[in-house]
């Protein structure tokens, strides 16, 4: 039998260990707190280097079989007058992409993705602009752009036949995340397990925007660069396919499952950023002026 003062320390460290597992583990994944808003992220990802994700293919299970059909390059700016911007700049090849698919093509088709967003000094989202575009012929195949009034956004879609040419809106809430398919965000922060939220995502393919809810559904060890990372696993469906985001706790995104037909596509954060900006890759769209 232990002496009662031996029992008394048992019981004092006993007690410290319970009251730091509370505090450090259990708690914070009780506190909801309040969901990743487009301000938020903004000044997250305030950086004056760019983020860039390699555009992969999964063709099995393995860490091995995965192809890389191209590169995203991604930003976020403090401007003078207190708005930020926010711009992302995608590479990809079609047909490799879909390769043993049966929308397999025979040649390679280089296409790119660019998109610009500025967010006010408040949070909200005021404008937005995409373009999809071939990059062997130069020509822009989607042009969508966006513009908040009254608390709706309205979205134009135009295209290279009359036919491709739609105007939408949704109803904005105050600071709503807003995103398009290809275009990564860089973080998410503040997350906790059973958090969830909404927002719109728009298909720069397809021209569709589509309100997603987003669910913190709980934690995962995952393999990046070369190391076992603890993230937070993000859930959402889009157009009945699901969309999977793994955020290192500090809110730093690693990696994106993007739903795309016929083949499992994947945006991996790079270990090192490159010194390019995705201003400089988004020189078709930036040099208009700002609203």
């Amino acid at each position: 039998m232990p002496s009662r003062l031996m029992s008394l320390l048992i019981l004092v460290y006993w007690s410290v260990a319970a009251f730091c597992l509370l505090k450090w583990d259990v708690l914070p994944e009780m506190s909801i707190g309040y969901p990743p808003d487009l301000r938020g992220i903004a000044f997250a990802s305030e950086s004056d280097r760019p983020v860039r994700w390699s555009i992969q293919v999964l063709d099995g299970p393995g860490p091995d079989d995965r192809r890389t059909v191209g590169e995203a390059v991604t930003t976020s700016k403090r401007q003078p007058d207190g708005w930020y911007e926010m711009t992302s700049r995608v590479d990809f090849d079609a047909g490799n992409l879909l390769r043993g698919t049966v929308l397999a093509m025979r040649e390679s088709v280089p296409v790119q993705v660019q998109s610009r967003y500025h967010i006010d000094t408040a949070g909200n989202l005021q404008s937005l602009e995409l373009q999809v575009s071939s990059k062997d012929f130069g020509e822009e195949l989607v042009h969508v752009t966006g513009r908040l009034h009254d608390g709706e956004m309205r979205i134009a879609v135009r295209g290279p036949l009359p036919i491709l040419n739609q105007n939408k809106s949704f109803r904005y809430e105050p600071r709503a995340v807003v995103t398009d398919l290809l275009g990564p965000l860089d973080r998410l922060p503040g997350l906790h397990i059973g958090q969830r939220w909404e927002m719109e995502v728009i298909n720069p393919f397809t021209s569709q925007v589509e309100r997603v809810r987003a669910d913190v559904i709980g934690r995962k060890v995952i393999h990046w660069a070369g190391n076992l990372v603890s993230t937070f696993e993000v859930e959402q469906k889009v157009s009945g396919l699901k969309m999977r985001t793994w955020v290192r706790p500090d809110g730093v995104i690693l990696r994106q499952e993007v739903p795309f037909p016929f083949v499992r596509l994947v945006l991996e954060r790079r270990g090192e950023d490159g010194p390019e900006t995705a201003e400089s890759g988004a020189s078709a769209i930036a040099g208009r002026p700002s609203p």
